[in-house]
């Protein structure tokens, strides 16, 4: 899970100076990561890579963004896939009333294989049920079509979901220099060779990521939609994975 993040990329001012004159902070941000777990590392389609927000086309529209299952090589980006409806569910959750529980979701699920995936979303609705556990909601939100195609409405919701270049700026070589426990088993990050403990000379780091793409998940909508009108001026955001429970 992720909560709205202020890593150093070139998105990072806009989020922040988008979120604070529009819709205020919330008092908890968290740090971006890749890979954070065994578990996400064996299995890259329930990480959470970063979650964004910052101003859409219009001063009354946003853009909210989860990156998941970077780093994608540019020859394996064809190839890559969010997952499964049946093992994945990604959401984008939003607070608007203080109380640390989501008041509206948008959830997000795939089917199809490789190059012919297509996204269902649904949102921002109420959600089935709060916390970690969460059944699939249905109603009239909802948006579907191909991913790396624009859908919905310019003066509505849009969604776009599909490789993107990975935002994120970091000197993976210098900090797993530093912090060599956190060198992944697997991948194209555990191929880093191990070098000096010390941080690189100012202006000389290198943005190793700069190579890899992300599977990005892009909405972009009215302000009011999350704001209850501007009833809940201030709000919260993250972003989280996990397996789809069934309705009962």
């Amino acid at each position: 899970m992720r909560r709205l993040t202020a890593p150093p990329s070139k998105w990072a001012k806009l989020a922040i100076a988008g979120l604070i004159a529009s819709a205020a902070l919330t008092s908890v941000v968290l740090a971006s990561d890749h890979m954070d777990t065994p578990f996400v590392e064996a299995n890259p389609r329930y990480d959470v890579n970063d979650v964004y927000a910052f101003p859409g086309s219009t001063p009354d529209r946003i853009a909210l963004v989860l990156g998941t299952q970077s780093p994608i090589t540019p020859a394996n980006t064809r190839t890559a896939t969010f997952g499964e409806k049946s093992q994945v569910l990604y959401q984008l959750k939003v607070d608007n009333t203080g109380d640390a529980h989501e008041d509206l979701v948008f959830q997000f699920t795939f089917t199809g294989p490789a190059g012919h995936q297509k996204v269902r979303m649904q949102g921002p609705v109420k959600p089935n049920e709060v916390g970690t556990a969460n059944t699939l909601v249905s109603g009239p939100h909802e948006i579907q079509g191909d991913v790396n195609t624009i859908l919905g409405s310019p003066t509505g919701v849009q969604l776009f979901a599909g490789p993107r270049d990975d935002p994120f700026f970091i000197d993976l070589e210098a900090f797993f220099s530093i912090l060599p426990d956190r060198e992944p088993e697997h991948g194209p990050l555990s191929t880093i060779p191990q070098g000096p403990l010390t941080f690189r000379p100012a202006g000389s780091a290198v943005d190793f990521v700069r190579r890899f793409n992300d599977l990005a998940i892009v909405v972009e909508l009215p302000l009011a939609l999350l704001t209850d009108h501007g009833a809940h001026p201030k709000f919260g955001l993250w972003g989280t994975t996990s397996r789809p429970r069934t309705s009962h």
